[in-house]
């Protein structure tokens, strides 16, 4: 848009000035003076004698309105909406003197209108006076039949503003302030009647800016309102005041508040004149000119000229106003009467100057109209339009112009397409936007980087949209741009010499068919577009070429376009190169050799082309360091070659100075990123290996490098590698039998270096010949001994060519390459190859070296018993063909978080045996290997150790990890080996079961009457004088141990009790020994006492409590045969070796009911009779009921008691009956019971083989207050049981 007239191009924004904040006359320097621009007599001065408001404040408040100017602002319409609908102005700011240009021009002089030799005209009175720039004006330079001047557009963007304001320093003194109100109500009248005699409509706008705040000065507003009244201002609109002490937000917020107020003001400014231009436009007749036109042509402008002038006017007026679909459509009437049957380019010659006039207008239309596009988000139509209007004009061109096949066609599509490109950056398309790298973005989630705009909504799914009517980012148009630029630089070479030479060398007929054949729009004439050879100045092509591709690559390589760029960046290259510009060239070089992707993708042509014009850059700016990599990159065959150049890497620096004051040049490349001649490998013979066992292994260089090129001289080949070797390296040494060129397998002696403190790593190194042929391969084999087992990977090659000139750096980490790996073998003169069974020959798995030394473990049992005190031995064996010294290490892993501590049996470690030899003797002392120490085992002996730990108290399972790890006395670097794992199983030797019954407390119960006295008396240990109960514990323990145990004693442990209780826990049993084998069962009984500690505690009580069994495993032992079963059973204690095992089972919280009453049932049976007594024969049967009633409550309770009867026995007792019990009290009922049905003759179920059968009586026991039935609880005894419905008593059959 650079070509254009500023006017013509930039987007149109209600004009304001600012008047009065700075004592310079005038800060834009970039406007042309008025009189150049409008001339005319008739200017109107705005003035004051008041000086500009100065002082921080007034700098910081112009800031402000400076900031708000829009003349920067993007081309669209979302800059409005974030401002809160506030447009964008135009601020111009002056001092106190600004011009307004004339209305009307001068009245012409007879010299001006008359052509010479006529007679003289009289004068005439009166003129049909125009503006200065109307084509009715004799002075404009549009007179008589020009369009429009950009002048115009000047006039209303610079000169002519919507808005004036005045800034005034508004000062409160009592003693000058009549004065002072005076003064500024003169002057402000002064500029509206100058502004009025202008006759523009310009309003008139005043800033007061005060030193005192209302509240200081209260009569500001008196005087304020004086002022209004005196100058007639809108208080609303025209007057603003701004108190002092205001803050930069204060100051920003007011400058939004009055452009706000303006807005509508300025609006209906430019609408007042699109109102004028829209009235003259519909007139239908062409105003008189103010005199005839003598000069030239005597045509005047035609009525489609005045239309296109009047729909020009009213496009920027909607501009003005931002009306931009407005100012489209009148854009577009604008071009259809430029380019219409009857439009203006129809009647125009193109040998007139008017000719390019006009074109310079229809490309400024056309321009705005796309710009219009644009604003309103019409992507698709903008390009359509672009097309268009391209297409319309090479249509004209070719009909009534020079025609399109010239260097200024070209040059226009050239500058058009860049308009474009211009426009859309200008634009700010929220499509186009850079959020984030396309690389790094999900090409399913919106918000990536868009490279063209989809086309518009109206447009439909089968409408057929070719890709270039889509409108594609600024980079493309770029592109556009520089192939036409290509072009017209191509046209302009054709150009004959003749048509070349300056017009003052040239005969006036060529000059003037020169002008007839050659389009000169916006382009330099022919003999300036490409002058001849040994003249000076022209046009530059080339800049204008690379300022275009520099603008593309800057797009595409935002958007991540990375083989555009490589291919824009290769044209920008060329063009350079072209005009010998070789730093320029090899800046855009040097980046794209060391990035361009055309290496991995195989396009070996560009690439070859990049890589010759970097090395001749390189050679004409004299930098050895990218001549070097170059000339490496260039020795592959894969670059194109050529013929006359010699490729010779070890001497390719010759040609560049080699004194002492030039450092050696030094360069580091890798293969990844660039192409080597040398591919090199690596190869381990075997995937597996052991310590101490040289492996076969292999380094394969081979060359790829043209034929006919010198050979390389690598100085040194190293090979890095991951695990416990660090490197093997390759060291030059000339060979001089070795044959030049034919491939070889070299047979090296490699020597492992000494390692330093920091690194334990291994490391070879060795010599051989390491010079390369063009298409040689070379062999390298050796073996290598490891000293550490481990995995090893050779993760990086490394190969240097260090000469006197520079030193080359090539690595490669890419070892692994496709299909199976080769192995390498000689096969008379020539070398043979043969693929290795395995994915990768650059890794292998180094084994420990195979341990011969033995671990057993003798006495070793296939389960144990938690609790239980476990010894094991270890037994260890040397198998080795010679001395070692070992330690053995044990651990115990299990699944628990609990950790088996275990001791070794005998303390210390045995000390290390004397050697022998007393050089080695005397290095025990310093015995470096971890664990409990065997010391030296001499070949074929053994040694036993013991440890010894305690089971886990839960079953669990655990793994017995033995290691022995030791060294032989002749390699002691090597560290052997051997490690035996068992598995421990630790199970529970018992399961129990467990009963508890009530039992009824022989203890009388204290009497509610003497309660204080059973306190004050009671001897209880502990202190405890409550209700004390009995309770019986019955343990059933079953033997789950696969072994034969002894249980030899039972025991109750008491851990918590809870409710305010004491416990006294007895056994009922016997200590006595019992032999168990697996689930076998044995029980015993515990009788528990408890009893409150006050005879008030309520709550309930709980025990925690645990079964202790004391055990052993049976003696193994073997017993004579003469020992008989009885004495097997009463084996004597002291005879088992076995340890006593104590083993504690927890027992499930027992809960005991709180002091509530309840009931006891005990059965008491007659003693037996003889059998001769008949009078006792009858009650033999008779059986006694105890029931127990208690009351350990405080309260009187009285209970209902019911027999119930039933067929199957009699009782003696109250059928019916109601018990009162005592607070703190017990008392027994007694029924006896007497069966009545004899019992059928069935085996019992609980009684052996005596038949019998169960009576079930049924006595219901009711606490009368709380209307409860209580439970009948039976207390344990032979021949009671517990029913659904109470007490069961087994009746047995008699005999």
């Amino acid at each position: 848009m650079d070509a254009y007239p500023p006017e013509y191009v930039l987007h149109n924004l209600p004009f304001i000035v600012l008047s009065g904040l700075e004592a310079s006359p005038e800060l834009d320097h970039g406007l042309p003076d008025i009189n150049h621009v409008l001339p005319g007599r008739a200017k109107t001065t705005i003035d004051s004698e008041i000086p500009p408001a100065t002082g921080k404040r007034a700098q910081q408040l112009l800031s402000e309105f400076l900031n708000a100017d829009g003349s920067d602002a993007p081309w669209n319409g979302r800059a409005t909406t974030r401002r809160g609908n506030l447009i964008a102005f135009r601020l111009r700011a002056v001092g106190r003197h600004f011009q307004l240009p004339p209305r009307k021009a001068d009245p012409p002089t007879n010299s001006g209108i008359s052509p010479p030799g006529s007679p003289t005209i009289a004068p005439t009175t009166s003129w049909n006076l125009h503006s200065p720039i109307s084509p009715l004006t004799p002075s404009a330079s549009v007179f008589p039949d020009g369009v429009l001047a950009p002048s115009w557009v000047a006039k209303h963007q610079h000169y002519v503003p919507s808005v004036f304001i005045s800034f005034f320093t508004f000062a409160s003194d009592p003693n000058t302030n009549s004065l002072h109100d005076n003064q500024l109500k003169t002057e402000i009248n002064k500029i509206k009647g100058q502004i009025q005699k202008s006759e523009y409509r310009t309003k008139y706008v005043v800033v007061l800016l005060s030193d005192k705040t209302i509240l200081e000065a209260p009569d500001i507003e008196e005087r304020l309102s004086t002022i209004r009244r005196a100058t007639g201002l809108d208080p609303k609109n025209s007057l603003f005041f701004l108190p002092p002490n205001t803050s930069q937000v204060e100051l920003r917020s007011f400058v939004v508040t009055v452009l706000s107020t303006l807005q509508p003001a300025c609006i209906e400014y430019y609408r007042d004149l699109t109102k004028h231009a829209r009235r003259k436009k519909g007139r239908g007749h062409v105003p008189p000119p103010t005199a005839p036109p003598t000069r030239g042509t005597s045509q005047t402008l035609s009525h489609p000229g005045w239309g296109v002038r009047y729909d020009f006017k009213l496009g920027v007026f909607a501009e003005f106003r931002q009306e931009m679909d407005a100012a489209q459509r009148h854009y577009n009437i604008a071009l259809d009467g430029l380019f219409g049957p009857e439009g203006i380019f129809e009647t125009t010659a193109s040998w007139s100057p008017r000719w390019d006039e006009i074109r310079l207008l229809s490309d400024a239309i056309a321009l705005r109209h796309l710009r219009c596009q644009l604003w309103n988000n019409y992507p698709t139509s903008a390009v359509k339009s672009w097309l268009t209007y391209k297409a319309r004009l090479r249509d004209l061109l070719d009909r009534r112009g020079k025609g399109t096949a010239n260097y200024g066609w070209e040059a226009w599509e050239s500058r058009w397409a860049k308009i474009m490109a211009q426009l859309i950056q200008r634009a700010e398309l929220p499509i186009f936007n850079i959020s984030q790298p396309i690389s790094d973005a999900d090409p399913l989630v919106e918000g990536i980087n868009a490279l063209f705009a989809p086309p518009e909504k109206h447009f439909n799914v089968t409408d057929k949209i070719a890709p270039w009517e889509l409108l594609h980012h600024p980079g493309y148009w770029y592109k556009l741009s520089t192939n036409h630029a290509k072009s017209r630089l191509i046209l302009a070479r054709e150009i004959p010499e003749e048509d070349r030479t300056p017009p003052g060398m040239s005969p006036a007929t060529k000059v003037s068919n020169r002008n007839q054949m050659y389009d000169h729009y916006l382009v330099p004439e022919p003999h300036l577009e490409i002058p001849m050879k040994g003249t000076s100045g022209g046009f530059e092509h080339w800049k204008d070429i690379v300022d275009k591709l520099q603008a593309a690559i800057i797009e595409f390589d935002t958007r991540e376009q990375s083989r555009k760029v490589e291919h824009l960046q290769l044209e920008l290259s060329r063009t350079l190169l072209h005009v010998k510009r070789y730093d320029d060239g090899f800046k855009v070089l040097r980046p794209l050799w060391e990035s361009m992707s055309w290496r991995a993708e195989g396009w070996w042509p560009l690439a070859s082309e990049v890589l010759w014009a970097l090395h001749e850059c390189a050679l004409r700016i004299q930098d050895p360091e990218t001549y070097l990599a170059t000339e490496w990159e260039l020795y592959a065959r894969v670059f194109s070659a050529k013929s006359r150049y010699r490729h010779d890497l070890m001497a390719c620096l010759d040609n560049f100075p080699g004194d002492d004051s030039h450092v050696k040049s030094s360069v580091s490349i890798n293969s990844r990123d660039f192409v080597s001649c040398l591919s090199v490998s690596f190869a381990f013979s075997e995937g597996e290996g052991n310590v101490g066992e040289p492996l076969p292994t292999q380094i394969v260089v081979t060359s790829a490098a043209r034929p006919g090129s010198a050979p390389v001289r690598l100085s040194t080949l190293t090979f890095q590698f991951k695990g416990c070797l660090s490197e093997i390296q390759l060291t030059h040494q000339p060979n001089e039998s070795s044959s030049d060129g034919a491939s070889d397998l070299l047979q090296c002696d490699l020597e492992e270096s000494s390692s330093t403190k920091g690194e334990q790593k291994s490391r070879w190194v060795g010599t051989s010949d390491l010079t390369i042929h063009a298409g040689q391969t070379k062999v390298y084999s050796f073996p290598i001994i490891f000293r550490e087992a481990g995995d090893i990977d050779a993760i990086a090659s490394v190969f240097e060519i260090n000469t006197g000139r520079f030193d080359l750096v090539c690595s490669h980490t890419e070892l692994e390459k496709i299909g199976l790996p080769m192995w390498w073998l000689k096969a008379g003169p020539k070398l043979k190859s043969r693929k290795l069974n395995r994915d990768s020959a650059v890794t292998v798995k180094i084994l420990p070296k195979p341990p011969k030394m033995e671990i057993r473990l003798p006495n070793l049992l296939d389960h144990y018993y938690t609790d239980e005190p476990v010894s094991l031995s270890i037994e260890i064996l040397n198998k080795e063909e010679e001395e070692t010294e070992a330690v053995v290490e044990v651990r115990l892993l299990g699944r628990s978080k609990d950790i088996l501590k275990y001791s070794w049996v005998g303390g210390a470690a045995p000390e290390p045996e004397a050697a022998d030899s007393p050089s080695e003797g005397d290095e025990t002392a310093e015995f470096d290997l971890p664990g409990h120490v065997l010391g030296r085992l001499v070949e074929g002996a053994s040694r036993t150790e013991a440890i010894q730990f305690t089971a886990p108290t839960e079953p669990s399972d655990y793994a017995l990890e033995v290691k022995v790890l030791y060294h032989l006395l002749s390699d002691r670097d090597i560290p052997i080996s051997k490690t035996v794992i068992a598995d421990l199983v630790f199970n529970g030797p018992f399961e129990a079961s467990y009963d508890f019954t009530p039992r009824v407390h022989p203890d009388p119960w204290p009497s509610y009457f003497a309660l204080q006295d059973a306190e004050a008396n009671d001897s209880t240990p502990g202190g405890a004088f409550g209700i004390a109960q009995k309770w019986h514990l019955l343990a059933k323990l079953a033997s789950f141990a696969e072994d034969c145990v002894v249980i030899r004693d039972m025991d109750i442990e008491t851990h918590a009790i809870h409710g305010g209780a004491t416990l006294l826990a007895t056994k009922e049993f016997e200590p006595m020994e019992t032999k168990m084998g697996f689930q076998d069962m044995c029980e015993r009984g515990f009788c528990l006492d408890t009893r409150k500690v006050e005879l008030e505690e309520r709550r309930a009580t709980s025990l925690d409590l645990s079964l202790v069994v004391a055990w052993q495993r049976a003696s193994t032992t073997p017993k004579s045969s003469s020992e008989d079963e009885d004495e097997e059973e009463e084996e004597d204690a002291t005879a088992n070796p076995n340890p006593i095992v104590t083993t504690t089972l927890p027992i499930p919280r027992i809960h005991i009911p709180s002091s509530e009453p309840r009931v006891l049932a005990s059965v008491l049976r007659p003693s037996p009779q003889s059998p001769d007594d008949d009078s006792s024969s009858a009650l033999s049967s008779l059986i006694h009921i105890d029931y127990i009633l208690e009351n350990p409550t405080m309260h009187f309770l009285t209970f209902e008691l019911s027999m119930e009867a039933s067929e199957d026995f009699g009782f003696s007792g109250p059928k019916l009956r109601s018990l009162h019990l005592l607070p703190m009290s017990r008392q027994t009922v007694r029924y006896s019971v007497l069966p009545l049905l004899p019992p059928p003759v069935v085996v019992g179920v609980d009684e052996g083989d005596k038949g019998g059968r169960w009576i079930a009586p049924v006595l219901r026991v009711v606490d009368r207050y709380f209307n409860k039935t209580l439970k009948v609880v039976v207390v344990e005894g032979e021949g009671v049981r517990s029913d659904k419905r109470g007490v069961a008593v087994w009746v047995p059959r008699e005999e």
